[in-house]
């Protein structure tokens, strides 16, 4: 059961998500903010109808979720990202994307059986 209810877009790039937000708030969005999922880097907000857009980058990194760190978009893409990379290094759910899609891929082949 999932309660999100949202359309989201996928973006190159934090500068992506920089120029997303200042274009949404000339276009009438509301509650725009940032949040640092750790496995994903995104921005929500309403749109005038009221619906919720998530718009969002993937990282290199996985970590179990629900996660949600505060964004802080002012900061370097450098320090956006080695911020995200420590963070979720002390997850204990921690591994790098590749080796969980890795994981993932066995444990879905063993259950077929």
């Amino acid at each position: 059961f999932s309660t999100v209810m949202q359309i989201s877009f996928k973006v190159p790039g934090l500068q992506s998500l920089r120029e997303i937000w200042k274009l949404a708030e000339t276009r009438g969005a509301t509650n725009i903010r940032g949040l640092n999922h750790g496995n994903a880097i995104s921005v929500y907000m309403l749109d005038p109808e009221g619906n919720t857009v998530e718009v969002y980058l993937d990282t290199p990194f996985y970590i179990a979720q629900p996660h949600g760190d505060p964004l802080d978009l002012s900061k370097s893409d450098d320090e956006i990202f080695s911020e995200t990379e420590e963070v979720c290094r002390k997850d204990p759910t921690f591994q790098l994307l590749e080796d969980w899609q890795a994981d993932f891929l066995k444990k879905s082949a063993g259950a077929d059986r």
